[in-house]
């Protein structure tokens, strides 16, 4: 049997006739069994209905790991993966990107409320390979709401590197969350933009260096 030490506690919310909430029911029994989770919980919305609203439960089956949520049945593949990620401790970034694939801006906007130092977290997701692009808007409505906060500033030396990596739109973005941290000493970075390659890049730093003086020349 698996240790359970770092393992997830699991919370399952359920319905008396929802065949999904059965089936993912059973998975967790199965993999409380074998130690790859460290408790289960299972509670029938009818008979606790209080629980709904606590949890702001939508639908059913409701399935939290750890301090990961889930609104939809999980297959037994998705459900191994999760647990492993959690057990791990490397869920923060996946788990971003899961929410902003499949539309929960609001979901990642109440993590943030809760611990905003997984910024960090969506850089990471940043520089993947092929990432979507509901998932980049979403990173940028996230990082847009912490303009010119302590919580975005603290990541402006990754976005410092983000400045020259190979990939253009990389660049671009690294480029606007810098004018963002309304920092001093970004304009350096994204000045050296001014001579890049790409003619999108080149525009986007000029319009933020605008910006950034228009913002000193405002608070002055």
């Amino acid at each position: 049997m698996l240790s359970a030490i770092n393992s997830p506690e699991a919370l399952l919310l359920t319905s008396t006739h929802c065949q999904h909430c059965h089936t993912l029911e059973l998975l967790l029994h199965k993999r409380l069994a074998d130690g790859r989770l460290k408790g289960l919980d299972v509670i029938n919305i009818e008979q606790s209905p209080e629980l709904v609203k606590q949890h702001n439960a939508r639908s059913v089956p409701w399935l939290q790991l750890g301090t990961c949520i889930f609104d939809e049945a999980l297959t037994p593949g998705e459900l191994d993966h999760w647990i492993a990620l959690i057990t791990d401790n490397q869920a923060r970034s996946p788990y971003l990107e899961y929410l902003l694939s499949n539309g929960k801006l609001d979901w990642v906007l109440e993590w943030f409320e809760h611990d905003k130092a997984c910024l960090n977290d969506l850089i990471a997701i940043l520089i993947k390979d092929d990432v979507k692009m509901n998932v980049r808007i979403g990173i940028s409505a996230v990082m847009e709401r912490y303009e010119d906060t302590d919580a975005i500033r603290k990541v402006v030396p990754e976005l410092a590197k983000l400045i020259q990596h190979e990939d253009p739109v990389i660049r671009m973005d690294a480029c606007h969350y810098l004018t963002l941290t309304r920092s001093d000493g970004i304009t350096g970075p994204i000045n050296n933009l001014l001579n890049d390659e790409d003619r999108q890049v080149r525009q986007i730093a000029q319009e933020c260096l605008e910006e950034i003086v228009e913002m000193q020349n405002t608070r002055a």
